[in-house]
């Protein structure tokens, strides 16, 4: 015998079908939104570029302290100025994508929404995943843009070597870099509702991640024992993967670069699980007390 549908179930059943449409037009109108905040902050965008060629041009002359001018590593030699820059560019984007995240989170926190968005069809998941994934493509663009001015001037890759097979291998790693970053970030985000205090998480994390993945310098200035701490760091083995297929012609079938990718990818994985099981408690303390952002 077949009952007739509640409205409850015409509902859900509505829901159910209209998912993806229903992320889709919330993905689409959360970017056009912060477009337009962005637009009203355009000098923020002018200081970037600004901070950007003092931090670069810091990095320059500070490379051109190391002695003749070339750093060693995994088979190859390459200019102090390129092995500086290679690694700062990448751990500056993860710097943006971590900084723009927390504080746009912080932000959205002061102002209510998480309350809002918890109680709408839309949902408190879906928006993170939203907010999130416009702060990493505007940290990716903004950092391309500025760097802009800075090829123009300085010589940033002297010995620059890559045949098509790094090209692709390079792009491989760069689309996990991001991926295992998106990851950072939304569990990132759950700790700043818990703890009130954005900015601060992402800047313990950006240090760690400067000072454990070699960046800026070889991992054998290291003492033996941070260097052991060192490589249980994804971004330390990613670093090396990228700078060995801008410079030594890594392929995906070299060891260091599909070691990275795992790694990466694992690590992606393993936080991923930890957002959600974060996420529950947090959406059900919203829920129970009807609040969040108290500070």
């Amino acid at each position: 015998m077949n009952f007739p549908q509640t409205p409850t179930d015409v509902a859900q059943q509505f829901t159910n079908e209209n998912d993806s449409v229903s992320f889709n037009s919330g993905l689409k109108a959360v970017f056009i939104r912060n477009v337009k905040i962005l637009w009203q902050y355009k000098f923020t965008i002018i200081v970037g570029f600004v901070n950007t060629f003092i931090a670069a041009s810091l990095f320059y002359y500070v490379s051109l302290l190391v002695p003749q001018n070339t750093i060693a590593q995994d088979g190859y030699v390459v200019s102090s100025v390129s092995f500086i820059f290679a690694g700062a560019i990448l751990v500056d984007i993860s710097t943006k994508i971590l900084m723009k995240s927390m504080n746009s989170f912080t932000s959205e926190m002061r102002q209510g929404t998480f309350e809002t968005l918890s109680c709408l069809p839309f949902g408190l998941k879906r928006y993170f995943v939203s907010e999130i994934s416009f702060e990493v493509v505007y940290g990716l663009v903004i950092s391309i843009v500025h760097y802009v001015p800075v090829f123009l001037i300085f010589p940033l890759f002297i010995g620059f070597n890559i045949s098509w097979s790094s090209l692709l291998t390079l792009l491989l790693l760069l689309i996990c870099i991001l991926i295992f970053f998106f990851s950072l970030s939304l569990l990132a985000a759950n700790f700043t509702i818990l703890v009130k205090r954005g900015r601060e998480i992402a800047m313990v994390v950006v240090g760690l991640i400067h000072l454990l993945s070699g960046s800026l310098f070889p991992l054998d200035l290291f003492p033996q024992w941070l260097q052991v701490i060192a490589y249980f760091s994804p971004m330390t083995i990613a670093v090396r993967a990228c700078r060995l297929c801008l410079f030594g012609n890594g392929m995906i079938t070299s060891k260091i670069v599909w070691i990275a990718i795992i790694a990466l990818i694992v690590s992606s994985a393993i936080i991923i699980f930890l957002f959600n099981l974060t996420y529950k408690k947090i959406y059900n303390r919203i829920r129970e007390k009807g609040t969040a952002h108290e500070f």
